[in-house]
């Protein structure tokens, strides 16, 4: 079970850093007002949770001048820092420990930069960069910062070797290339990967130290979304990385707007008949194991009647958002209809599907719906079927016997089916 660990003093801003991320973004909290409760929760606490990033203040009671931060980077959690003091002597001490980033307390819109923050640390996991330079110095300094956002690195010493594994490596969505390399510089090599990788498939950032005043234009006239200078700095590094890699994700949602459900977000019924088709004939050979569930909101009916039909969209689009932030990119999430939806979990056997569909339900039943100052509290049953039959039309039959199983036996609960 992934979760966000929070180590914070104030008791206060941890409930409401709490309250932002269970209802917006979905994800389990731990809270740790001191160094000792962090390091009980990560070493004797029953649960040991996996953390896939911490939120931490840079000064504890118990753990002046940041120590705290350099204990949960040590057991390779990702760290985002509060601070409520900002100078350039501070910002460089910051940055000396290898964090994610830093945000100051007392911004108004700090708490929705930390929402985004986490987000992106989160997707980063399944994206894969590799990094092309002639230099063992400089991979090994770029892939030190990008590990510490979470990335997959990959390496490759010349343009050809990183030819090689672009071939086998379809996760890649950047490359970082320098421009002098034996072989191969990176013009040519960046105008040779435009023949094969779109602008809006695959984002490519030139770097270099050579001080030539046109090398930036000439990279983007090669087919480059960027460039940079080098020695960069990290803050502008990390800015420039995930610009382009939103980007890229903002070209793929317009690109879906015909399979994806205009209100929620999330594919549409004809998208994943389609795709899960062939899923399902992969599952038959053997190649893989996959998990079917149909998802249906609680009462949904109650609350179009008491909150009206904005609320009840309100409620679709929240349980949508919960339900696109917990799969991976290889699963189809869909609106199935009305207040359904549905989801084929891909390599998910029954064991982790019970973890996973379970958690997904408590994470929808601590979150809330909020319209025009009312609080709407969401509860979903769900139904899955961890055997592939002989269809994925029989898969989801079953799903949806479950699903009834679940609402009849009480709602709020996920049942799969024997």
């Amino acid at each position: 079970m992934e979760k966000v660990l929070i180590v914070e003093d104030s008791k206060a801003f941890a409930r409401v850093l709490i309250r932002k991320i269970e209802d917006e973004l979905f994800f389990d909290t731990s809270w740790a007002s001191t160094y000792e409760e962090a390091t009980y929760i990560l070493e004797e606490s029953p649960e040991r949770p996996d953390f896939f990033v911490a939120l931490a203040d840079l000064h504890l009671p118990d753990a002046p001048e940041g120590s705290v931060v350099d204990y949960l980077i040590s057991k390779g959690i990702p760290v985002i820092v509060f601070t409520g003091v900002f100078n350039e002597d501070h910002r460089e001490f910051i940055w000396s420990k290898r964090v994610v980033d830093y945000v100051l307390k007392e911004t108004p819109d700090s708490l929705d930069y930390v929402c985004s923050l986490v987000k992106r640390i989160y997707k980063n996991k399944f994206i894969s960069i590799l990094v092309v330079d002639d230099s063992a110095t400089v991979r090994r300094h770029v892939r030190r910062l990008l590990e510490v956002h979470d990335y997959s690195v990959i390496e490759a010493g010349d343009a050809n070797t990183a030819l090689d594994i672009l071939s086998r490596t379809p996760s890649v969505r950047m490359i970082i290339t320098d421009y002098l390399m034996p072989g191969m510089d990176g013009l040519e090599f960046t105008r040779l990967l435009r023949r094969s990788h779109h602008k809006e498939d695959l984002a490519i950032v030139g770097i270099s130290a050579y001080a030539e005043e046109l090398l930036s234009s000439r990279f983007l006239k090669s087919g480059a979304n960027d460039y940079l200078n080098k020695p960069f700095v990290s803050e502008e590094f990390y800015c420039r990385i995930t610009q382009n890699l939103e980007m890229l994700e903002l070209v793929r949602k317009l690109k879906e707007t015909s399979i994806r459900d205009p209100l929620t977000g999330l594919y549409n019924r004809r998208y994943f008949f389609d795709a899960g088709q062939k899923f399902h004939s992969c599952a038959l050979r053997d190649s893989l194991t996959l998990s079917a569930a149909m998802i249906d909101i609680d009462y949904f009916k109650k609350v179009n009647d008491t909150f009206g039909h904005k609320a009840g969209d309100e409620v679709l689009k929240h349980v949508a958002e919960g339900l696109a932030g917990r799969f991976r990119g290889s699963d189809i999430v869909a609106r199935y209809g009305g207040e359904e939806f549905c989801v084929l979990a891909v390599n998910m056997g029954r064991e982790a599907a019970v973890t996973v569909f379970d958690e997904l339900r408590r994470s929808i039943e601590r979150s809330r719906t909020r319209v025009d100052g009312k609080t709407i509290p969401v509860t979903v049953s769900i139904g899955v079927c961890c055997e592939p039959g002989r269809s994925l039309e029989e898969m989801l039959s079953r799903a949806d016997a479950a699903l009834y199983q679940a609402k009849r036996s009480g709602r709020n609960r996920a049942l799969v089916c024997t």
